[in-house]
């Protein structure tokens, strides 16, 4: 049954029935074997041990960080694990952070997401993921079995540079092994509840880790294979954007490894990261659904098609680090390289004014280093600063696969003949040196201050290029800098509360928006008169608190910027007009009573620029950007404290938007409101029990069956993108170390 149209109250009346069901289920159990304190594990309290934030490029506890951050443990994302389909951080992120966006299900969904409506800067053990000019940022490079944590940033970032206007998440791997050799290994299977025993997915997990004597390793692998995706109703749904290209029907292999070396205070570490995901799918979105109103979209088999979606990253690192070098400063030296390459479904661009069938083929090569040193001052306060440099260059190129429009259209949209192959883009060398550095002085025991620099000197060049329709555009270089600036202070209410300001400024250069605007009319000239680097100057004042039974943050912020990053689908150009965004943010987790816990997050996002023929005139920012409030809650019980058997119903609530891409009611958008974004409300339920020994997981996703379009994907490209998300969907799952 269709019930989105049920109203909040009915959801919480649903809700409150769960949450009273599982009471009334766990309290006989709780009555007949009432263990002692000394007997029971309780869940853990809400006020973890203080955590070290290490995306501030210093290590610094939370209490003195004066920016909102979030810490995802190991466990929590294990815990999600059971309930995310794909096994993709674009999933599992949302529902933990606020602030953060939804995904849209596809392969590459992460460059569609935002932080506060802006851009997010992605790091795996501090190497950026932004591979400009051709491919945005994504969070789809690793496998969540090989993290350890994941440290999110939310606001603008000036000391890491180009890319952090919205936030910046660190994801990092788990660590080299302590002691004597030890394993890891996880199942798990997922299946849908509205086609049972169709689209079976399976994962397979193994690690093995150790130290000897100075030398340590750890290394994981990882398989997965995801099935067919179903929504609610029973339906094929989610091969991916324009049909292919999603989580459905792909293969994904990852392989982490670390090596390290600790000589006294010398630490040397080698990490090598590959993560591959390939499609094989005979579903493709049925094309006639694009000539009738606007409907969800229907998946038909029959799809030919020898090149399907396919993503490769590879990562290689190498750090040093020594905590008390010269003037007793601490020392962290890294050279990376990255190399990803990309398959891009198909796409047909004749309804967008073209005339081609094609499929785009982008490679990268990323070459960097990075150095980091903080060097304590001995005064009063105890300053210290973190400076230091960094560098990448980076070799894009972009071909593309032309497929025959005629075969493609006798054969119902299904068969796909290639006829050859070209240059989409012209090769690209995007090249970065930059200097900063952060100070932070503590002038009382209750007052923590901090401001920052960072000088970025960018360049960009193309070489001569001939579109497929003969336009030549010459080889082309572009430069120009950036300076950025940070300023904050936390102050220490009291004990376990904190106040916090921060000033902070960020900036992207729209190389990668530009690239994806051209790429949809073929045959557009390659400009760089667009490409000054969008300048975002963010303010933030919050409260963070942590007590024995109970944490909670509470913010608001306002983000201006004078150049615009915004994508008008209808015009394929990129707005660059000045924008204003602004919102609120809330945590809260208490733990009332000895083996539970309850808490959520809230998120609400607004923004709006002004129309370049008509400053007075601000409209709202659409759906690219600006994604309804989310409102996320859960309720957590020890079932049995002796089994360390848990039970979890979390909620996750996406309410209604109705703004338009430019000032319809003012009359000048005849084409009515279509960012218009509907409700929806999931739940999902996680059981984690000790089993022999290892943990036993159980979750179903969509435990109610809602039919729902996710958020993104209710932007009107076409029918095509217009897809139903998964209905009810069981896994199951069980790890151990040995």
């Amino acid at each position: 049954m269709n019930t989105r149209s049920r109203s909040c109250l009915t959801h919480t009346r649903v809700i409150g029935a769960l949450a009273l069901s599982l009471v009334c289920s766990t309290a006989p159990v709780l009555a007949a074997d009432s263990p002692t304190p000394e007997e029971s594990e309780s869940i853990p309290e809400v006020n973890a041990p203080d955590v070290i934030i290490s995306a501030t490029r210093t290590p610094t506890s939370i209490g003195d960080v004066n920016q909102s951050v979030t810490v995802v443990t190991e466990e929590q994302i294990q815990q999600q694990i059971a309930v995310s389909p794909g096994r993709s951080l674009s999933q599992i992120l949302p529902k933990l952070v606020p602030g953060m966006s939804q995904n849209d299900g596809s392969l590459d969904s992460g460059t569609t997401q935002t932080i506060r409506g802006r851009q997010i800067a992605i790091l795996i053990d501090g190497v950026p993921q932004l591979s400009s000019p051709t491919i945005q940022q994504d969070l789809a490079h690793i496998d969540p079995s090989a993290i350890e944590r994941i440290e999110i940033v939310r606001g603008a970032t000036a000391i890491y540079g180009n890319g952090a206007t919205g936030g910046l998440i660190n994801i990092i791997t788990k660590k080299a092994g302590e002691g004597k050799p030890s394993f890891y290994t996880e199942v798990q299977g997922t299946g849908s509840l509205t086609r049972v025993l169709r689209g079976l997915s399976g994962t397979i997990v193994q690690g093995f880790q150790g130290k000897k004597d100075w030398f340590d390793y750890n290394i994981v692998g990882t398989f997965n294979q995801q099935g067919g995706m179903f929504d609610s109703e029973g339906s094929r749904t989610m091969p991916g954007t324009n049909g292919v290209g999603g989580y459905a029907d792909t293969k994904t292999y990852n392989i982490l490894s670390k090596f390290g070396a600790t000589f006294g205070e010398h630490r040397f570490q080698i990490t090598f990261n590959r993560k591959q995901t390939r499609q094989d799918t005979n579903y493709i979105v049925d094309p006639n659904v694009d000539a009738l109103p606007r409907t969800t979209a229907r998946f038909v088999p029959g799809l030919a098609l020898d090149d399907q979606p396919k993503l490769t990253n590879t990562q290689i690192s190498a750090d040093y680090t020594h905590p008390h070098l010269f003037l007793d400063s601490r020392v962290h030296l890294q050279a990376y390289y990255r190399s990803q390459q990309t398959r891009f479904p198909t796409f047909d661009v004749r309804p967008f004014g073209g005339t081609e069938v094609l499929q785009g083929l982008p490679q990268t090569d990323v070459l960097g280093t990075r150095a980091e040193i903080t060097t304590p001052i001995p005064v009063y306060g105890k300053p210290q600063i973190t400076w230091g440099m960094d560098f990448s260059s980076q070799h894009g190129d972009q071909m593309q696969n032309l497929y025959d429009p005629a075969v493609l259209d006798a054969s119902g949209g299904r068969v796909f003949s290639k006829i050859g192959q070209s240059a989409l883009l012209p090769s690209r060398v995007f090249q970065t040196a930059a200097a900063f550095a952060q100070g932070e002085w503590t002038p009382l025991s209750s007052l923590v201050l901090r401001a920052g620099v960072r000088y970025e000197r960018i360049g960009i060049s193309s070489s001569d290029f001939t579109d497929s329709v003969g336009t030549f555009s010459p080889a082309s270089t572009i430069r120009f800098d950036a300076t950025v600036f940070n300023a904050g202070f936390v102050y220490h209410l009291t004990e376990p509360l904190d106040l916090f300001f921060n000033f902070s400024q960020g900036f992207n250069v729209p190389v990668g928006s530009i690239d994806s605007a051209l790429t949809v009319t073929p045959g557009t000239a390659i400009q760089f008169s667009n490409l000054q680097p969008q300048r975002v100057n963010n303010y933030e004042l919050g409260l963070r608190g942590t007590w024995s039974k109970v944490q909670g943050s509470l913010s608001g912020y306002i983000s201006k910027s004078s150049l615009g990053l915004n994508f008008d689908q209808f015009t394929n150009s990129l707005q660059r007009a000045p924008q204003t965004i602004y919102g609120v943010e809330a945590t809260l987790d208490v733990q009332p009573v000895e083996g539970w816990k309850i808490g959520g997050t809230y998120t609400f996002v607004e923004g709006d620029q002004t129309i370049a023929f008509n400053p007075d005139v601000h409209t709202p920012l659409n759906g690219f950007s600006i994604q309804p409030q989310k409102i996320t809650a859960y309720l957590e019980h020890l079932t049995v404290p002796e089994w360390q058997w848990r039970n979890r119903i979390q909620v996750l609530y996406s309410g209604s938007r109705s703004r338009s891409l430019t000032a319809f009611n003012s009359g000048l958008d005849p084409t009515g409101d279509p960012f218009s974004m509907t409700e929806y409300f999931l739940v999902d339920l996680i059981s984690t029990v000790k089993a022999g020994p290892g943990t036993l997981r159980f979750g179903i996703e969509n435990l109610l069956n809602q039919k729902y379009v996710a958020a993104f994907n209710q932007i009107p490209f076409s029918n095509s993108f217009h897809y139903a998300a998964r209905g009810a969907t069981a896994t199951i799952g069980y790890s151990m170390t040995y």
